[in-house]
């Protein structure tokens, strides 16, 4: 009698507590979009830090998603900071690739940077960059489903003859697929830690990590670069032309 009651007892504490979960994640759930929707007016009100202040909030919380990169980026170009719109228009891109929105702002606000020293693309990055539409969970998903599409013609041609002509053919296409999506997979995960933008309205870029080093080139803001190494306030960073210099940690910020 007493084991059925510890049971009975169980059950309620375990209901209870995943009503009580779920409950608390609706009410956060309420909050993020009352936050986010509290954001939208003071952007639309003009009051861009409000906004801005909003957006970060949720930001802090943990929570992210294309169109609250993409707000904030707007806030920011609103106020002038082209940095740090173009910052967030870039972590954007990573959730929402192909919005047309995005896309047009961010084209917009990369011709106002000062200096472009961006060269023409060479043919693996015009190729990289047409396949460059997807997310990273997307590809992961892409790569699920040529995994499973492989082992199931695999594991169906043992039993239909007709299908082991075609196996070469077959293995050959999903080959060229996959490594079309782990080459750009591979950007994409590299890119995660390296890639960064110029914040600062103008950074010069030294040739050692030092305020009496030699000036090697300037960076203007908005510019994207390439992080190479940390060494205290100074990191070593690569402009997209070639270009290697030293500059201050607090011109640039990481993706």
């Amino acid at each position: 009698m007493k084991l059925r009651q510890s049971v009975i007892l169980y059950i309620i504490i375990l209901f209870s507590s995943f009503a009580f979960v779920q409950t608390v994640s609706a009410r956060q759930e309420r909050s993020s979009e009352f936050s986010f929707q509290k954001g939208n007016t003071y952007y639309e009100e003009g009051q861009y830090d409000r906004a801005i202040h909003e957006y970060s909030q949720l930001l802090e919380q943990g929570l992210e998603s294309g169109n609250l990169y993409f707000n904030l980026g707007n806030s920011y170009f609103r106020k002038g900071e082209l940095g740090k719109a173009i910052l967030n228009y870039e972590r954007s891109r990573r959730f929402i690739p192909r919005d047309s929105d995005l896309k047009t702002n961010y084209q917009f606000a990369v011709s106002k940077i000062a200096y472009n020293t961006s060269e023409a693309p060479s043919w693996p990055q015009r190729f990289y960059d047409r396949f460059n539409i997807f997310t990273l969970n997307e590809i992961t998903i892409i790569f699920s489903c040529i995994f499973i599409s492989v082992l199931l013609f695999l594991t169906v041609s043992i039993f239909v003859l007709r299908l082991r002509r075609y196996s070469y053919m077959v293995l050959g296409v999903a080959f060229i697929v996959f490594m079309t999506f782990a080459f750009s997979l591979y950007g994409k995960v590299s890119a995660l830690d390296s890639e960064a933008v110029i914040i600062s309205q103008n950074a010069e870029a030294k040739y050692e990590p030092a305020d009496t080093a030699t000036t090697h080139f300037s960076l203007y803001e908005g510019m994207k670069i390439y992080v190479l190494e940390l060494k205290r306030e100074w990191v070593k960073v690569r402009r997209p032309d070639g270009k290697i210099g030293w500059i201050r940690t607090r011109d640039m910020e990481k993706m």
